[in-house]
């Protein structure tokens, strides 16, 4: 019998977070769900995690495979995959009881090709709810894009606070006739926002998406996260991040339509590379990393999309961040992020 619902779980060294995490789908009020655990080349005790479960439950299935990413593994998980729908869940992170019978309800009660739902993201101590800024329950063609896809990209301005929508796929549930019948898979090789691509591709397909308002997913933030390290090849990272998105939306057809949302894409990317400069794990020396943050000042489409930007009813640190870039403020950019960082990490 086919399950109604396939969950792919992506495992790479997670010994610590994993059983919660398994449990959370063991729990289900849907009885009817495959759990797929891809253990993506681990070295610690993972694999032997999920293969006691996997000895007791059988809706539990695991892929033992070499490791090749994230990417790679929900990609296995996705061709083991027999549900009617499927969703993802990371490691680390755990879901309500009832987020996939109610996510599943939404969906096939809309005749969907998707489901969103909202989430909370767990903190030491505490919890934020994070909701979807959107007011309809089911959205078609223009709305998707306007609605979803376009904050996904980018806030509406670069002021502090706009409005976005996290490009993750743990928040989706989709069908799998829909994945199967475009093709969508991961893209390897992509060890940084390859949940962003997949939903940007998936999103820009979809005729109908529903909204389901639960929060049912909770989202870890740890301090030693992948998004939150230093990376001193940021710049070919997140520009090709970049290169991908802009030729999806061509592809598709809708590059005109989000390029504002892409040049502001474009300019919070800088703003990354800048704090990813100042990260106090690297340890180049004051002169290289004032530099480094010269030259991107110097970048010339930078300078065209800030030379286009009001700030008029930005926040003051906002405007002092963007005319620093503006005017290559190096110093006050490195001193500033600097600053930033260690509070950020107290």
């Amino acid at each position: 019998m086919v399950p109604q619902v396939s969950v792919i779980i992506p495992i790479f060294n997670v010994e610590a977070y994993l059983e919660r995490s398994i449990e959370s789908l063991q729990k289900q009020t849907m009885p009817d769900i495959q759990i797929i655990l891809v253990n993506d080349g681990s070295t610690d005790g993972s694999l032997s995690i999920c293969q006691e479960y996997a000895k007791n439950d059988s809706r539990i299935q695991v892929i033992d495979k070499p490791n090749g990413g994230v990417s790679s593994a929900r990609n296995a998980g996705l061709e083991a995959a027999t549900g009617e729908y499927i969703g993802f869940v990371d490691p680390d992170d755990w879901v309500e009881p009832t987020m996939y019978e109610k996510m599943y309800d939404t969906v096939t009660g809309t005749q969907a090709d998707l489901c969103m739902c909202n989430y909370l993201m767990e903190y030491a101590g505490r919890s934020v709810s994070v909701t979807l800024p959107i007011e309809c329950s089911v959205l078609h063609g223009q709305d998707i894009i306007e609605s979803v896809v376009a904050n996904m990209l980018a806030g509406a301005t670069l002021n502090s606070g706009a409005q976005t929508i996290m490009g993750s796929v743990w928040r989706l549930l989709i069908k799998r006739e829909f994945i199967e019948k475009h093709g969508l898979r991961f893209v390897p090789g992509v060890p940084l926002m390859e949940d962003l691509i997949f939903c940007v591709e998936t999103l820009l397909k979809c005729n109908t998406v529903s909204i389901d308002s639960g929060q049912y997913y909770h989202y870890i933030i740890r301090s030693n996260s992948a998004a939150s390290k230093y990376r001193p090849d940021m710049f070919d990272r997140l520009h090709k991040i970049y290169d991908m998105l802009h030729s999806i939306l061509e592809k598709e057809g809708v590059y005109n339509t989000l390029k504002e949302r892409m040049d502001i894409r474009y300019v919070n990317m800088y703003l990354r590379l800048v704090a990813n400069e100042a990260h106090l794990d690297n340890d180049s020396s004051l002169t290289e990393k004032v530099e480094v943050i010269q030259q991107y000042c110097k970048d010339d489409r930078l300078r065209d999309i800030l030379g286009m930007v009001s700030t008029k009813g930005y926040t003051l640190r906002k405007r002092l961040v963007l005319t620093a870039l503006e005017r290559e403020w190096a110093l006050f950019l490195l001193a500033y992020y600097t600053i930033l960082t260690r509070l950020i990490q107290k």
